[in-house]
């Protein structure tokens, strides 16, 4: 299992940060990625990331999930791009959509924190943190004071023995969880990404997202922006042959567990894949002239 320290980590300087949104985040106006690549390690997500497959990955010249660049100037590059900007209220932020803003190396680099403190001082329209790591605790006090912030926690599934056998380098499912319920106590809304549905007990796990989540997206490998194309392409397919979990490909499971999320918290408060990703910003849109947020909790 690869461990990156900070001596392996590139450290860049951006131009910008801020870059249009389009294809599966359509109705978000922008992503942002503090770091490039993933450090998670080859015990990480990399067995099915579907960015691996992207020309970020492919043309990398390392394997994935075995370096990071970090974006050393983010914070002076995003005051940059706000400056351009005249309506921010329109601006809808996806972070991150290439790598995760939590990565290890954030701990020290605080990088993700200091993008956050611009954001703070400069509110825009909608901002979804999407992370795996509990290390987004640490910015709770940022966080709280954003009412336009989500934070969209990856949960792939209730047992920490299926996320063992994948990703035996990520952060636990419980501790995950915990840092869901944390983050609600002190106010911030937040969504759960069943993304992609993995190997789960159905209704256990809608009692656990049901008791940590403001919503939840579930979604399938067919979500990796390529209909399952990019995941064909990962260890996964093998993998999932190695540990006896049938076909990779059947979203049976992901579309029972959707079903009884909606039936315990509401269709409201559920999505599906694509369209369920981008139903906060499609909200947050549509209510820029209503005073607030659409969404929220019941």
């Amino acid at each position: 299992m690869c461990a990156l320290t900070l001596d392996d980590v590139r450290l860049v300087r951006c131009r910008s940060v801020l870059t249009p949104a389009s294809g599966y985040l359509y109705a978000f106006s922008h992503t942002l990625n503090p770091y490039i690549g993933c450090a998670f390690g080859d015990g990480g997500c990399g067995v099915y990331c579907y960015v691996a497959e992207s020309p970020i990955g492919i043309y990398a010249g390392q394997p994935w999930g075995t370096w990071l660049s970090a974006k050393t100037n983010a914070a002076e590059a995003l005051r940059r791009d706000l400056g351009r900007i005249a309506d921010r209220g329109g601006v809808r932020v996806f972070m991150s959509s290439a790598t995760d803003p939590y990565q290890p190396a954030e701990a020290r680099l605080r990088i993700t924190r200091s993008v956050l403190e611009v954001l703070r001082e400069q509110p825009i329209g909608l901002l979804v943190v999407q992370t795996r790591s509990p290390l987004v605790e640490r910015d709770f006090d940022l966080l709280a004071e954003m009412p336009s912030a989500w934070i969209s926690m990856t949960v792939e599934t209730d047992d920490d023995a299926v996320r063992r056998a994948l990703t035996p380098a990520c952060p636990g499912i419980g501790r995950r969880l915990a840092a869901m319920r944390l983050a609600r106590e002190r106010g911030i809304r937040v969504q759960a990404a069943v993304s992609p549905a993995l190997p789960h007990s159905t209704e256990r796990f809608v009692e656990l997202l049901a008791g940590a989540a403001d919503r939840v997206v579930v979604d399938t490998f067919a979500g990796d922006g390529a209909h399952g194309g990019r995941t064909r392409r990962r260890p996964l397919p093998r993998r999932y042959a190695e540990l006896g979990w049938g076909d990779w490909r059947d979203s049976s499971a992901a579309e029972r567990l959707y079903a009884a999320l909606c039936e315990r918290m509401g269709a409201a408060r559920v999505g599906w894949s694509c369209e369920g990703f981008n139903a906060v910003a499609e909200q947050a849109r549509a209510s820029a002239g209503c005073g607030g947020m659409l969404l929220g909790r019941s």
